[in-house]
């Protein structure tokens, strides 16, 4: 690609969509030109005439977002209190969503029904424009909801499309100039004004917005049975985590002050599903784009949050990021990453994720993914008496001595730094001052490493012993969901499309930690 295009990841930030702020950072800038400036825009629109809640539902609301934001700040300690805790939250949100229905029918981002019921007016907004696109077309697919379709034979490397700078939603926009004295996170400004646009009836992009999705496959809205089944997975703790951040933080917002809020009625229009579309949107959808505007004071990064419309109705598939911003033309360009024929579904590769963070935050996994694995939480116990002998080799290996290391699929079963990890916890004393004192030290990350029986032995032993644990603490084996999940391949069993992605990733999830339990077994048996 010629230089001046600078490459971008689709969904970079997306694990930052929930990312914790601290509400103490709400603060007073009214004094602040760019505020004011940001404030008056916003304003400038009219607001629906009627609101629909009674002050007896309000004073209710208020009532349980105080509650809801005291539950959500109760410190855990353990996966049972996670689990109640999220119960609970669940419990508060579904009364604060009845009497917000009102609000959620009135102030509906979008029209209802067929998603390309609205892509004539879609289209002629972008190409009035200056979107550039010939040879595709957005279209449904089975699967997949919506997607991008060849209308001839594309060639791999060829210029799919180009998407000016006009028609992207991002953090430099006015609105985000005044949320950023709130939110630290790019993607948190981005989902506030993504909210500001879709509540704004002459909003540019409501011709994009229409398009959009009236709901997610985000964790954001699983029910509680769904979220049930994600018991004894590796993704249940970061899926109640990010439910929990989202909560917390619609509670912040509902807080603020309204001379703050750069919108005129927010605080009246402001509900929780609201806000979950928006940060679901975000979520599947963000993408890194170069700034072209001055950094602000505490700024540090030469990129920005943005929403790319038209090109985020591709699907992933791996492969290569072939999606660059041209610096010359200021404008998105897309290549295809391989061959298409006429009619075919073109795909583009959102990155290196793992069928965890594809569930969490958009809304799918990748049944083959090769970027897969399991994260098992290890740490050093300060009582240990080669405590700090055993955290100075792991210091000299750059693993932390509480870490998450990974499990990977087949071929490599073991991480580097787990297999060195384990290593260094089942070392006697001579063995830690042997390798501290190694100008080998590394050569523990190697499977091959030249290691006393005994130890290696040890080290396998444990390896397989962590691997059954975690396969045990599944309600359901291996089998019992493979068996399931072939049913409902075979459209045998009924299942709903949400929950046969939870059941699917259990079973890939098992996989991993069974093939690489088989593989620990042979180790021990060498």
């Amino acid at each position: 690609m010629p230089s001046n295009k600078k490459q971008h990841n689709k969904n970079k930030h997306k694990n930052n969509a929930g990312n914790q702020q601290n509400s103490n950072n709400n603060k007073n800038n009214t004094n602040n030109s760019s505020s004011h400036n940001a404030a008056a825009a916003v304003r400038q629109f009219e607001q629906p005439k009627k609101l629909n809640l009674s002050p007896q539902a309000r004073i209710e609301l208020h009532e349980l977002i105080g509650l809801l934001l005291k539950t959500v700040y109760i410190e855990t300690s353990n996966p049972k209190e996670e689990w109640e805790q999220y119960l609970k939250i669940q419990e508060i949100l579904k009364r604060i969503q009845e009497l917000e229905e009102p609000l959620k029918q009135q102030c509906s981002h979008k029209p209802k029904g067929n998603r390309l019921a609205n892509i004539d007016k879609f289209y002629q907004w972008a190409k009035e424009n200056g979107l550039q696109y010939e040879n595709v077309e957005i279209t449904e697919f089975p699967g997949y909801d919506l997607g991008l379709k060849a209308t001839r034979d594309i060639q791999k490397d060829e210029i799919l499309f180009g998407i000016p700078h006009k028609l992207v939603l991002s953090e430099e926009h006015e609105v985000c100039a005044f949320v950023r004295d709130f939110f630290q996170p790019s993607n948190l400004k981005l989902a506030f004004l993504l909210m500001v646009e879709a509540l704004k009836e002459d909003s540019f992009w409501k011709p994009y917005i229409d398009l959009l999705p009236e709901s997610y496959n985000t964790v954001l809205y699983f029910t509680v049975e769904e979220m049930t089944q994600l018991k004894g997975s590796n993704a249940l703790a970061a899926a109640l985590k990010q439910c929990r951040l989202i909560a917390r933080l619609y509670a912040v917002i509902y807080h603020w002050p309204s001379s703050q809020i750069p919108m005129a009625d927010f605080k009246e229009l402001f509900h929780y599903d609201l806000y979950r579309w928006a940060v679901s949107t975000v979520m599947t959808r963000e993408n890194l784009i170069p700034r072209t505007k001055p950094k602000r004071e505490g700024d540090t990064s030469d990129t920005i949050a943005a929403l790319i419309p038209f090109w985020d109705m591709a699907n992933h598939r791996d492969g290569t990021i072939t999606t660059f911003f041209n610096m010359e033309t200021q404008q998105v360009e897309s290549s295809a990453q391989e061959d298409y024929k006429k009619g075919e579904q073109i795909f583009i590769y959102y990155g290196d994720r793992t069928n965890s963070d594809l569930m969490i935050h958009n809304g799918f996994i990748n049944a083959s993914n090769p970027k897969d694995k399991i994260s098992i939480k290890l740490g050093l116990s300060p009582s240990d008496v080669l405590f700090e002998k055993r955290a100075k080799l792991l210091e000299l290996l750059s693993i932390p001595k509480n870490s998450e290391l990974k499990v990977l699929p087949a071929p490599d079963f073991i991480s580097p730094e787990l297999l060195a990890f384990v290593r260094v916890f089942n070392m006697n004393e001579e063995q830690l001052d042997h390798w501290i004192n190694s100008e080998r030290a590394m050569d523990l990350l190697h499977i091959d490493c030249a290691l006393e029986t005994s130890l290696e032995s040890k080290t396998w032993q444990y390896l397989q012993t962590r691997l059954m644990l975690l396969l045990r603490v599944f309600p359901q084996t291996l089998e019992e969901d493979e068996k399931q999940l072939a049913l409902v391949k075979d459209q045998q069993v009924a299942m709903s499309s949400r929950a046969a992605m939870i059941l699917e990733y259990r079973v890939l999830e098992k996989r991993i930690l069974a093939a690489a339990l088989d593989y620990a077994k042979q180790r021990t048996k060498a």
